[in-house]
Parts: C-alpha cells; sequence; structure tokens
C-alpha cells in the first residue's frame, strides 16, 4: 500500500442517461439521473483506494450547502480531506453530464465559480510523506511553484502530471515531472494528427519523463525513457459508460508503476482495467469478484513462515503466496537473475525474522513486503507482484487488472 497525495478540482457530477444524443432544440426525457462526487483527481484517488491504496486529496471547496455533499462523497470514498483548501466566496463546481446509452459516450458541460488550490496552501504539506504526487495540469500559476517544491524537497517519490487539456504555460513544467499522461484532446488541440506524432514532439521537449497518450478507441500510445514509441490498441468491449474511463486509466498506471512493473506492463493493465470500468455504470466496484471467476487458495493454506506456489491458466508463470502482516503478498516464481523459478533446485526458503524470500538457485534474498532484492547475484532487481483480491471466506482471487 501506498501513500497517494493527489491535486486537482473536485466537482459535484449531475449525470443524465438519455436513449440517444439529443439534438438542437430537442426536448428529451432522461432515463436516469444520478448525483456523485466527480473531478479527474477525485476519479483517480477512489479508483487507487480500490486498488489497495491510501490517497489524500488537495482540493479547495465552497462554504455552500452543495460543499457537504461533495465531503460526504469524498467520505463515502475513503479519501482523505485533511489537505483541502476551503474558500468562504465563491460556489461549489458542478459538472452536468448527457450520458448516451447507445454507445456510452458522455458530453459534459461544467460550471466553476471557484479558487482552485493556492501555492501557499501546497506549501504547507509534509509532501515528503507520501510516496506518490499526482498534480492535474491546471492552475498553472500556482501549479509551477508546487511543482518547483515538489523537485525541490522530495528525493524518490516520482511526480505524475496529467495534461488534459491545452493551457498557457503548461508545457514549461514538462521537465518537472517523472510521469506525463496525455489526452487525445490535448493532442488535437495542439494539432497533432495521433499519440505517435504528439510523444515524438514531447521526447524532444521532456526527455527523462515517462510518456503516455491515451486516444479512446485507438488505445494508447507510450514510451519509456530514451525508448521507442509503442502502440498498444483498446480493449474490445460493448461500453456503456465511458466516464472517468481515463482517471481509471491513469490510477492503474500508477498503481503498476509503484509496483515496480514496466511501463509496457503497467500500461497493459491500465488499457484493461479502463475498458472493465466502460463496461459498467460508475467506478463503485471495479475490482469486484463475480460468480465465474475461481479462487487460485484461500487464506487458511499460508502463513508467514512458508510460501505457497500455485498454477494459473491467467498467468504465465506460477504464483508465490505467503501471509505478510495483516495480508497475502503473490509475486511470480520467477527470479530476475535468470528467469528461473525460486523453487528450481528445492523449495523457497522463508527466514520470518529478516522477512525474505530466498530463491533455491543463486541464493538471492528477496524482501517479503515489495519483492526487491537486498542480497544476491540480482540485487535491487525486483520479483514481478501479482494482483490479488481476498472475500470474505478467505478465498484469493487474481484481480483482473
Amino acid at each position: 500500500m501506498a501513500k497517494i497525495l493527489g491535486i486537482g478540482n473536485s466537482v459535484l457530477d449531475t449525470i443524465f442517461t438519455v436513449l440517444h444524443y439529443p439534438k438542437e432544440n430537442e426536448e428529451l426525457r432522461a432515463q436516469t439521473r444520478l448525483f456523485s462526487t466527480g473531478g479527474n483527481i477525485n476519479n483517480t484517488l477512489y479508483v487507487l483506494n480500490q486498488l489497495g491504496h491510501q490517497s489524500s486529496i488537495c482540493t479547495t471547496v465552497a462554504a455552500d450547502n452543495e460543499a457537504k455533499q461533495l465531503l460526504l462523497g469524498l467520505k463515502n470514498r475513503n479519501i482523505d480531506t485533511t489537505h483541502i483548501q476551503r474558500f468562504i466566496q465563491g460556489k461549489t463546481p458542478n459538472s452536468f453530464i448527457i450520458l448516451n446509452k447507445q454507445n456510452g459516450q458522455r458530453t459534459i458541460v461544467h460550471y466553476r465559480d471557484l479558487p482552485e488550490v493556492s501555492f501557499e496552501h501546497f506549501a504547507k504539506i509534509a509532501i515528503e510523506t507520501f510516496d506518490w504526487l499526482h498534480f492535474e495540469g491546471r492552475n498553472v500559476e500556482n501549479l509551477t511553484g508546487m511543482l518547483n517544491i515538489a523537485k525541490t524537497f522530495l528525493t524518490n517519490q516520482p511526480i505524475s502530471l496529467e495534461i488534459e487539456k491545452p493551457r498557457k504555460g503548461i508545457e514549461a513544467l514538462f521537465n518537472q515531472a517523472n510521469l506525463l499522461i496525455f489526452s487525445h484532446d490535448y493532442a488535437t488541440q495542439k494539432g497533432f494528427k495521433d499519440g505517435h506524432a504528439l510523444l515524438s514532439n514531447i521526447q524532444q521537449v521532456a526527455p527523462n519523463a515517462r510518456i503516455v497518450c491515451t486516444w479512446g478507441e485507438q488505445g494508447v500510445w507510450f514510451a519509456d525513457i530514451n525508448q521507442t514509441i509503442q502502440h498498444l490498441h483498446a480493449t474490445p468491449v460493448n461500453a456503456i459508460d465511458t466516464l472517468g474511463a481515463g482517471d481509471t486509466f491513469n490510477a492503474s498506471l500508477i498503481h503498476h508503476l509503484i509496483h515496480g512493473e514496466t511501463l509496457d506492463n503497467a500500461v497493459q493493465h491500465a488499457n484493461n482495467l479502463a475498458g472493465k470500468k466502460c463496461t459498467q455504470i460508475g467506478l463503485d466496484n471495479l475490482l469486484k469478484i463475480t460468480e465465474h471467476d475461481t479462487p487460485i487458495a484461500n487464506i487458511a493454506q499460508l502463513s508467514n513462515a512458508k510460501t505457497l506456489v500455485v498454477q494459473s491458466e491467467k498467468k504465465l508463470y506460477p504464483i508465490i503466496l505467503i501471509k505478510h502482516i495483516n495480508g497475502v503478498k503473490a509475486y511470480e516464481n520467477n527470479c530476475p537473475h535468470q528467469n528461473v523459478p525460486l523453487d528450481e533446485a528445492y523449495k523457497i526458503e522463508v527466514n520470518p525474522f529478516e522477512k525474505t524470500l530466498k530463491c533455491s538457485v543463486h541464493d538471492a534474498f528477496f524482501q517479503i513486503d515489495d519483492g526487491v532484492c537486498i542480497e544476491g547475484p540480482c540485487w535491487n532487481d525486483s520479483l514481478t507482484p501479482v494482483d490479488i483480491l481476498i472475500d470474505k471466506n478467505g478465498d484469493i482471487y487474481l484481480s483482473e487488472d
């Protein structure tokens, strides 16, 4: 579990589901109406919570009655509101959303009459206590100072920046982030025909950042530092609600990078989860276990002193399971030294006092907590984590993300 701080705007969403997109001057009856907390940063943090992280939001709220509804929504999503900035003047931001039932596409009308987070407010936050900072690429006047502080006071904590729309001066901040996530709206408004064209340009502007550009049904383009640009097609789904799909992608991408996965693996997972989100209304229960899922083990089979290695048709490698503190850790049974199973020669040795696993082939020692090798021939490399879910009966499932 990582501590993640998200900086951006929160809004109240009013979502109308209609049978088709209305024409001008048409009177159309909505099939459903839904009230929800929204905003890119809010949605991203909510998905990160579902993925097992501890999320905090730095945003602004007004003093009207709608602000109470917004704060309640954040609380219900288990998002920490300690770092919220409150304003007496102004009104709670609203988004009015038309959701087309035919294809899941949405049209959004925004209303905003509230200041954004100030530099002075952000500067008071102990950002060094967080494992990852994620910024919305807006509020450039204050964002410039925020990123400067983050680069000054953080050591190894990554900074991600979501760039959804062109904003004056935003390009000057690209070098301040480790991960840049672009939308197709930004790309097209800047005159780029696809994500490859955009990222080719960005590689010259921000050569030390990982870069990603999502493009809806056309998929996603991405490139690691000093690497060639790759393209991944969108996961084919029968979409019924695309609202929040981009936020879901961002959350899953951050989640897998936190766990030390390569950018291409993280993008594939994020692409799949964003596709799954499009098949359901809203963001609740994105990782819900269904009646068709089969458990790979039960927690009663595990202990802190030995591992359980299980097979799954969904994974290339067998899976190592072990109890750790109050939960369960799961890794691919594949040593990064020579790509052999940790139990190739004999069983995986566990030191419950040092909290390590030992590869039986060349005596590489891995921390149970994060899979990092702390002694042996693949020092500082990591085991690949596997996402799991545990139900109330203790059955362990592979996450679909």
